[in-house]
């Protein structure tokens, strides 16, 4: 039976190819040759992705679940917390690419809702509790730091022939939840466009491309209502996410 292609893997498991080429490095993963030197996976590397984004969520490293694939023993303790003072020590340094190479290592080694949820939310949570200076910047280096890392992902992401999807806020009183949105949405197979500021009544006729995506983290006005269900008279390809809609996870209109 021939083999999945790296490309394959990835949509089969639905881990991004970044993802799986940064495993492999780290030595988790190994591809088969055949007599021409051509390398494959098979059924069995799709087990092996699945054991490691289990113990990834529990917070082991690549490099500890790198000596627990060899039989050795590693530290097992959650250790998110750490990562997370590891992210906030790079935050310190007055020069600003110690942190931008964190990012992107922590996004080459980890899918992007685990890093979203495990790593980023909680730490805008910390900076965001109390209004003093210093808090009040770090948490302004920080979202501006995320949104250039988000940039870097999606305009990686042109490069590759792909469906094109506009992101697009109704309503959105955090500026950084639409990029968190799109990086969350950067592994599902898609080229992605951003509109940073909210458009309460968007026109679909403006934007070429092949889906829509329509944040909101406030109950829609009734315009916007009349407006999202004329949408999906009309076969206007879309996903509505956010706590402002009725399906607070993503719902896909064909």
């Amino acid at each position: 039976m021939a083999g999945f292609t790296l490309e394959m893997l990835s949509e089969q498991c639905g881990v991004s190819m970044p993802n799986l080429r940064a495993w492999q490095r780290y030595g988790l993963l190994k591809p088969t040759r055949n007599a021409a030197g051509e390398r494959s996976f098979d059924y069995s590397h799709l087990l092996r992705i699945e054991l490691i984004v289990q113990w990834l969520d529990r917070g082991v490293p690549p490099e500890e679940i790198a000596q627990l694939l060899k039989g050795k023993e590693a530290a097992l303790d959650n250790q998110w917390e750490l990562c997370q003072e590891r992210v906030l020590t790079a935050l310190e340094k007055p020069q600003s690419e110690k942190l931008r190479s964190m990012l992107r290592k922590l996004g080459r080694d980890m899918p992007p809702a685990m890093l979203i949820d495990r790593v980023l939310l909680p730490l805008r949570q910390r900076l965001r509790a109390g209004n003093e200076p210093f808090r009040m910047t770090r948490r302004v280096r920080f979202d501006t730091q995320l949104v250039e890392y988000v940039t870097f992902v999606l305009q990686t992401l042109r490069k590759r022939k792909a469906p094109d999807l506009v992101m697009i806020p109704l309503n959105m009183r955090d500026p950084l939840d639409i990029w968190l949105q799109a990086l969350r949405f950067s592994s599902e197979g898609f080229r992605i466009e951003v509109l940073s500021q909210p458009v309460p009544n968007p026109e679909p006729g403006l934007f070429c491309c092949d889906h829509y995506l329509l944040w909101s983290d406030t109950p829609l006005s009734p315009l916007q209502q009349k407006v999202l269900q004329q949408w999906r008279d009309e076969g206007v390809p879309l996903f509505t996410v956010g706590p402002g809609f009725e399906e607070p996870t993503s719902a896909a209109i064909d």
